[in-house]
C-alpha cells in the first residue's frame, strides 16, 4: 500500500476510535507507522488529510454506484432504484460524519456535498436520458434536473444537518417521490422505492 493511503487509513482508524478530533499529525504518523516528515511530504495539515479522506471515501462510493449501473441491463426506473439503494447503503461513516459535522469543519462539509453533487448528478442525468429514450420519462433538461434532484436528496437526508424523526423522513420520501414523478412525467408510484431507503 502506498504511503498516502496508509496515512488516510490511519486517520480513518483514529476517527473510528473517537480520537480524530483530538489527534495530531504525530498521532496519525504513529498510527500509520511512518515518520512525521513523511506526512508533510503528502499533506500540509491534519485538515488536508481529512479532506483527502472524505474525497477518497466518496470516490469509492460513486465508483461502486457507477459499476452497478453499468453492469445492469434494467430499465431506467430499476437503475434509479439500484443507484439510490447502493448510495444510501454505502454512506455510513458515523465517525467520519461526526467529525465532518463539527462547526469548525463546515468548509470541508460543504466541499463533500459539492463532491457528491458533481459526481452523482451525471449518473442520475444518464438515467433520465435513458428513461426519455425508453419513453417512461419526459425531461428537456436532464443534467439540470439531476442536479436539483441530487441537491434536494443529499441536503434533506444529511443527518449532520437535520435530525428527522422516522415519520418526518417518511413524509419527505413521499414528497420527494412525488417531485421526481412530476418532474419526469413518470407514472404515479414509480419512485415509491424512496420510501424504503
Amino acid at each position: 500500500m502506498d504511503k498516502r493511503n496508509l496515512i488516510l487509513d490511519a486517520m480513518l482508524h483514529l476517527l473510528e476510535n473517537e480520537q480524530g478530533a483530538s489527534c495530531s499529525v504525530s498521532d496519525i504518523a504513529q498510527t500509520a507507522g511512518i515518520g512525521k516528515g513523511s506526512i508533510y511530504y503528502y499533506f500540509k495539515s491534519k485538515e488536508e488529510i481529512f479532506d483527502a479522506l472524505v474525497e477518497r471515501e466518496y470516490n469509492q462510493i460513486i465508483l461502486k454506484c457507477e459499476e452497478l449501473i453499468d453492469q445492469s441491463h434494467a430499465d431506467a426506473l430499476q437503475k434509479f432504484k439500484l443507484l439510490f439503494q447502493s448510495y444510501c447503503s454505502s454512506v455510513s461513516f458515523p465517525a467520519m460524519d461526526a467529525y465532518l459535522h463539527r462547526p469548525q469543519n463546515s468548509a470541508i462539509h460543504q466541499k463533500s456535498l459539492a463532491k457528491i453533487l458533481s459526481s452523482l448528478s451525471p449518473l442520475v442525468a444518464a438515467l433520465i436520458r435513458q428513461g426519455v429514450e425508453e419513453k417512461i420519462f419526459q425531461c428537456a433538461a436532464p443534467q439540470e434536473t439531476a442536479e436539483i434532484f441530487v441537491s434536494v436528496f443529499c441536503f434533506l437526508y444529511d443527518p449532520g444537518i437535520f435530525a428527522w424523526t422516522p415519520q418526518q423522513l417518511k413524509d419527505k420520501a413521499v414528497a420527494l417521490a412525488s417531485l421526481f414523478e412530476k418532474g419526469l412525467s413518470s407514472k404515479e408510484g414509480s419512485f415509491q422505492f424512496l420510501f424504503q431507503l
